[in-house]
């Protein structure tokens, strides 16, 4: 073969491989992006009942089609000490409910295993208590923060031979044995009577409902007032001070109160339709 000839042909083979192997890096970098986890639930310091159902939610960009598996671990060691769910689609959040066998403890946490990667994810460290009638509502959890007129989800535990319910924001503490009697526990306000006992419930709590981190919601049977279950104790933050409080509702009868009545009326139910709620109420 003529010596250019044989020069012009190993040059070309060079480019070829020069530009399959650039386009071969290019497209493997693209595709190694991992989607990454965030578990916002249980939250730092949180309390979880035994035998209490509790959520686990995370945030992530991988696809509702993914899989992964979920399992309690302890901060101080890296061991599976229980399955709390295996090859589940990535739905954003489960409900789980601690067995008595688990045990109580202050260094708990959440691992989240894609099935796609070795990596994990953790959550912060959480406690886990023995079970308790003073904490049988999922919802608000234990030192939740819930602002005045702002929507709060009350979630709670449906027996089947409870049809109606009463719900009321409750403050103080509870006795020994987990009821209100005999104790300071006091009646704030009410926020629904006579509702179906769904096991969920839409509110807005009044601006009169001052800031406070003993707060409790209590979950009534309208057939027999001694049938209550207390929601977890939670933090209620008022924004505003009592002078704007006080000015609020002397203009109550206003355009403008009536009007920012209706804007949290409408808030709820949108909230209440996105998430599928059959009750819905504003307390305000």
């Amino acid at each position: 073969m003529h010596p250019l000839k044989s020069l012009l042909l190993a040059a070309l083979t060079l480019s070829s491989t020069l530009t399959l192997t650039t386009a071969t890096t290019i497209s493997g970098s693209s595709s190694s992006t991992t989607p990454t986890y965030s578990i916002t639930e249980p939250t730092s310091g949180a309390i979880i009942s035994l035998n209490t159902a509790t959520v686990i939610s995370w945030n992530t960009s991988a696809p509702s089609t993914s899989k992964l598996s979920i399992h309690l671990s302890k901060t101080t060691n890296d061991t599976n000490l229980y399955t709390i769910a295996s090859n589940i689609s990535n739905s954003g959040s489960i409900s789980w409910s601690p067995p008595s066998r688990v045990g109580t403890g202050s260094d708990y946490i959440v691992v989240l295993e894609p099935s796609d990667s070795s990596e994990s994810y953790k959550s912060d460290a959480f406690t886990i208590s023995s079970s308790t009638n003073a904490s049988t509502t999922y919802y608000p959890t234990q030192g939740e923060v819930v602002k005045t007129g702002q929507t709060t989800i009350i979630t709670w535990e449906v027996e089947r031979n409870v049809s109606e319910v009463s719900i009321y924001l409750m403050e103080g503490t509870l006795n020994g044995n987990g009821t209100g009697n005999g104790t300071g526990l006091k009646n704030v306000t009410t926020i629904t009577t006579d509702i179906a006992n769904s096991g969920d419930v839409a509110c807005v709590l009044p601006g009169s409902v001052k800031s406070g981190d003993d707060y409790r919601f209590a979950i009534v049977d309208v057939k027999d007032a001694g049938r209550v279950k207390y929601s977890a104790v939670f933090e209620v933050v008022n924004s505003g001070d009592d002078s704007s409080s006080s000015s609020s509702d002397e203009g109550a009868g206003s355009g403008e109160g009536i009007e920012s009545r209706q804007h949290k009326i409408q808030a709820v139910a949108q909230l209440a339709s996105q998430k599928g709620l059959e009750n819905v109420v504003d307390a305000v």
